[in-house]
């Protein structure tokens, strides 16, 4: 059984609220004060997991490299655990990055 990843009340997420809170952290990157000059917002916390989006200053993109990442990052183990690449957020990458944090869950019982 899996289940679906919670936000930060713990109240279980739905696709569509996923998408809604990936579309809101999107946003709220352009009035996101730099660190070490990267844009990072969190989307969700799933445990141990925290789903993060962060935009990569322009001069450091590597060529033929999406500028912004959604992670999964692991606070237990301090590493990214998984991570998807977007340019626009267009239909396809908000897909990808849905199923990316649903997935969460089941990752929390796997790592943890």
């Amino acid at each position: 059984m899996t289940r679906t990843p919670t936000g930060f009340d713990g109240i279980a997420m739905n696709p569509d609220e996923i998408e809604q809170r990936v579309i809101r952290a999107y946003i709220q990157l352009v009035y996101t004060p730099e660190t070490d000059g990267t844009r990072m917002v969190t989307v969700a916390q799933i445990g141990a997991l925290e789903a993060r989006l962060m935009e990569i200053p322009e001069a450091q993109v590597l060529p033929g490299l999406p500028s912004c990442w959604l992670e999964l990052y692991s606070h237990a183990k301090c590493t990214v655990v998984d991570s998807c690449g977007c340019n626009e957020l267009d239909e396809d990458e908000l897909d990808r990055a849905v199923e990316l944090i649903a997935s969460a869950q089941q990752r929390v019982r796997d790592l943890h």
